[in-house]
Order: C-alpha cells, then sequence, then structure tokens
C-alpha cells in the first residue's frame, strides 16, 4: 500500500439536511495521507454532497472536518489553505479565456505584481498541461473545445493549485478514452508525488483498480470503509443493492404492438444502442449511472439531438434523426432532464407553457387564437395535473420544483401520444408532485401509448416500470421484464460488475 496511517481528511458526526431530506447521516470518515481512495455508492447515496461538505463548498448542518495536519475546514478558504481541492463533474472552466489562462488564473507564480505575465504563465500552464493535453491548444479559447477537453483544463486547474487533497467527481463521465487514460496517469502521478487522492465514480471496476481503500455510501450512510483487495467489487455490489423484487412493481404481461423501434443507432459520447423496442401500453424503464447515456438516448429517440446511424420508427412510422418536428409529428411527447434550460419558459404565465405547440380548435381559429379556450385548455391543465397555486396567469418562474415539473409533464400529456419519452421526470420534486406524475405516466401507458422513463433511482424503477433496460457507457447492456430483475443485478450491470460473480 502507498499511503501511511496518517489521516489527510476526517469527517465526524457530518449531517446534511435539504429541508426534510437528509442527504448525508451522521457520516465518519478517514482519508489516509497518500492513498487513493474511492467513494462508491448508487445514484441519490450522498457522494457528491460529501465532497463538497470536505472542500467547504457548502457547510455541513452538523459535524466537523479537519484537512491534512489536523487543521479544521470551516469553509472553502481554509480547505483552500489546507490544500483540499475539488473537480467538480461539470467542467467550470471560462470558455471565453485561452486555456493557459484557465490553468494559471489565481496563480501568483503566472503574475508580476498584479498584472498576468504571458511568459510565466505560459510556461506554468504548459507544466501542468502536459500529459493531459497537448501544448497546441494554450491559446485556443476553451469553449472551443470539446467537452472532455475542457474537463483535461479543469484538472490541469486543479493541479496547478498544488493540492494535498485531490477530490474529484465522476472525473470520467464527460471524459473519452485518451481521457480516462490521461486522468489515470495524473492519479497516479500525484500520489507518486505524495498527494491523496479522493475519487467518486460510476465505473466500479476503473475504479477501484486505482483505489487503495473504497468508501460505500447508501442512503446518506457509510455502510462499508476499508482496503480494495480480491473480492473487493462483489461486496461492495452486495452493499449498495436490495437485492428484492418490489412488490409494488407493475406487472402488464399482455403487451400490445411495437410503437418504438430503434435500431443501430449512433451517437455522440459512444452512444450505442442496436436495438430497443417498446409495446403499447408498456412502461420502459432505462437505468444506469451518471454519465451513462440516459439522456443522450432521450434527446435522439425525441429527436432533440442527432444520431451519426441508426433507424428509429414510431408504429412503423420513420423518425428523421435530429428532427423534433418529425419526431412530434410521429406522436413522441417528450419530458426534458432540465426543465430550466429545456422545459419551462420562466417569464410566461403557466397558461402559456401549457400551451406551447397547441394549435388544435380549443385554442386556435384558422391564425388566431381563442382566449376563452386558450384559459380553459389550461385551466383544466392546472387541475388535471395539481399544479399549485392554481393560476394560470402566474409566470412559471415563481412556482416551485415540483410545480414546474407538473408543468412540464402536463404540457407533454396534455393530449395523447404514442411515445412519451420522460428523462428523470420526478427529479428534484416531493412526493406529492411524484405520485402525481407517475399517474400521469401510468395513465399514458393505460391510454395505449408507449412510455420510456429514464430513472436514476431504484425505487422509482421498480415501482413504474413493466421492463427494465440498463444503459453503461452508452451500451445497453440488459434488456429483462421488471419481474425477472433484482436490484442489485440491474445495479451490478450499471456499474460493470458481473452479476453472476456478486451473487456467488
Amino acid at each position: 500500500m502507498r499511503h501511511t496511517n496518517d489521516p489527510a481528511v476526517s469527517a465526524r458526526g457530518v449531517t446534511m439536511r435539504y429541508g426534510a431530506t437528509v442527504a448525508l447521516d451522521d457520516i465518519d470518515v478517514t482519508i489516509r495521507r497518500g492513498a487513493v481512495t474511492a467513494v462508491v455508492g448508487a445514484n441519490g447515496s450522498g457522494k457528491t454532497t460529501l465532497l463538497r461538505v470536505v472542500c467547504g463548498a457548502i457547510d455541513a448542518t452538523r459535524g466537523t472536518i479537519t484537512g491534512p495536519d489536523g487543521v479544521p475546514v470551516t469553509g472553502l478558504a481554509a480547505a483552500q489553505r489546507a490544500g483540499i481541492v475539488l473537480v467538480p463533474q461539470e467542467p467550470t472552466v471560462a470558455g471565453h479565456l485561452p486555456v493557459w489562462q484557465n490553468v494559471v488564473l489565481g496563480r501568483p507564480e503566472a503574475r508580476r505584481g498584479p498584472f498576468l505575465a504571458d511568459r510565466a504563465g505560459r510556461e506554468y500552464a504548459a507544466r501542468h498541461l502536459a500529459g493531459l493535453l497537448p501544448e497546441s491548444v494554450m491559446n485556443v479559447p476553451t469553449a472551443t473545445l470539446s467537452k472532455s477537453a475542457r474537463q483535461l483544463v479543469q484538472l490541469a486547474a486543479a493541479m496547478a493549485r498544488h493540492p494535498r487533497v485531490l477530490m474529484l467527481d465522476e472525473p470520467t463521465a464527460v471524459l473519452d478514452e485518451d481521457g480516462v487514460e490521461n486522468l489515470h496517469a495524473l492519479i497516479r502521478r500525484s500520489v507518486g508525488a505524495g498527494g491523496t487522492v479522493v475519487i467518486v465514480s460510476h465505473r466500479l471496476r476503473d475504479v477501484l483498480e486505482l483505489a487503495d481503500e473504497v468508501v460505500v455510501l447508501r442512503n446518506g450512510r457509510v455502510s462499508h470503509t476499508g482496503p480494495v483487495g480480491p473480492g473487493t467489487e462483489q461486496h461492495v455490489v452486495r452493499l449498495l443493492s436490495a437485492g428484492e423484487r418490489p412488490d409494488q412493481a407493475r406487472h402488464r404481461p399482455d403487451l400490445g404492438h411495437v410503437v418504438l423501434e430503434a435500431r443501430g443507432l449512433r451517437g455522440w459520447r459512444g452512444l450505442t444502442v442496436d436495438h430497443l423496442v417498446a409495446h403499447r401500453g408498456e412502461i420502459v424503464g432505462v437505468a444506469g449511472q451518471s454519465g451513462s447515456g440516459r439522456s443522450r438516448l432521450a434527446s435522439v429517440l425525441a429527436g432533440a439531438w442527432p444520431a451519426a446511424a441508426g433507424k428509429v420508427t414510431v408504429e412503423g412510422r420513420p423518425v428523421r434523426l435530429g428532427d423534433i418536428r418529425s419526431a412530434q409529428a410521429a406522436g413522441v411527447a417528450y419530458i426534458p432532464e432540465d426543465r430550466q434550460q429545456t422545459g419551462i419558459l420562466g417569464n410566461l404565465p403557466v397558461s402559456a407553457n401549457l400551451l406551447v405547440g397547441r394549435d388544435d380548435g380549443d385554442v386556435r381559429r384558422g391564425p388566431f387564437r381563442r382566449r376563452a379556450g386558450e384559459r380553459a385548455a389550461s385551466s383544466a391543465l392546472i387541475e388535471r395535473f395539481e399544479v399549485r397555486p392554481a393560476d394560470p396567469d402566474r409566470p412559471a418562474a415563481l412556482l416551485s420544483g415540483g410545480n414546474q415539473q407538473k408543468l412540464v409533464v402536463g404540457r407533454a400529456l396534455a393530449r395523447p401520444a404514442r411515445l412519451v419519452l420522460a428523462d428523470e421526470p420526478t427529479q428534484g420534486v416531493d412526493a406529492s408532485a411524484r405520485a402525481a406524475i407517475h399517474a400521469a405516466l401510468a395513465a399514458a401507458a393505460a391510454a395505449g401509448s408507449a412510455v420510456v422513463a429514464m430513472c436514476s433511482e431504484f425505487d422509482e424503477l421498480f415501482e413504474i416500470s413493466d421492463r427494465v433496460v440498463v444503459l453503461r457507457d452508452g451500451r445497453l447492456v440488459l434488456d429483462r421484464p421488471v419481474g425477472d430483475v433484482t436490484q442489485d443485478e440491474v445495479l451490478a450491470a450499471s456499474l460493470g460488475s458481473d452479476v453472476e460473480e456478486a451473487h456467488s
């Protein structure tokens, strides 16, 4: 083992609450100096929250954090002084600046007095970009790089701060294969130079090959800490999963005809789906870890994003890839994941949000709007989907997150659809909104729609689905009726673990 018994970071009694939600529940964790520690867990287990608390980005509701040399960490500035650096999952670089400036921002080594010194800055940036990106990108505006390359710029900027503890949140989620190899080399160099690395990753097998120790989180609690060795992967999979078929799962053995058929789909960031079908009256739940390709698949099927190759049909009707109007004309209703960016129109009233794209006789007469019809239609949808407050004139931006999501769902399901694509339809909503959205999806299936729902939470996946498919690294790796699969089998498939080994 490379590490010592000296702690680099200790968390004691750390609890993090968001209202009634407990994200971290009395966490005790010690990260050993000089070690690579993997923090693993299913979606929503508290991994990212723990990293953000340790780096001082958010304050815990209760508990203490100590950094290297036993220094208390009581906020972001204290964490930075202690040498704790977090690289978040999504690149946060300044796109308008050249690559080298993003690497050296805030570093005194690249300044002459109050000014940024070009020559010194470029030389400093080049040292930290070495092994990650070619020197030819130094002067390129960062926004023009691929997302994978921007993440590597962010890693270089983190290393330029000489971290004693480097924390990486899903660093491989946006990296291509070359980027992953470069990341692994960086981790080995950092530890070889005496650094400490904490890495969150959904690629269980890959991260355990790098790690000395593993911390397993489940439902905001530590369920295991220990060294990595033979059998660790299978042990972790068993710890993370319940291994049961929930009693509340839907069972619809008599399926209708095929509504959705996708063949040979090839898309960005490795999306590779050879064959996927959904039947009339069926809810297909799509599982997978962060970065697995769930949202990529949903957006391609909805025509919101192009694919390099493949064929999609809805009840035998071809849908032009990358053409959302073609998908809509074929009867596809799409509930996007990001309601803020692609869902609601915050400055418009609730009524306008619910009726976007409607041109039927209820709301229009030829080229003219029927205001009375619009109001009646929007009021009916407000009641049907329990949007509160029930005010059609209220700006959508003033609604709670759960009610904003009801708007997005209500708009998509306002009229019968052949195919409903729901990408994380209950993300960030309370129990009441969640139940209402589940009921709406079930009603759509009962009315004859095929429903494909992307779900990061296994409880939800098994609650609403008739069939479960799993994506990993953009590929479909499991497809079974919900009554023939367990949560631990789904988890093992999504993490890249051998299902049979996990149960042996």
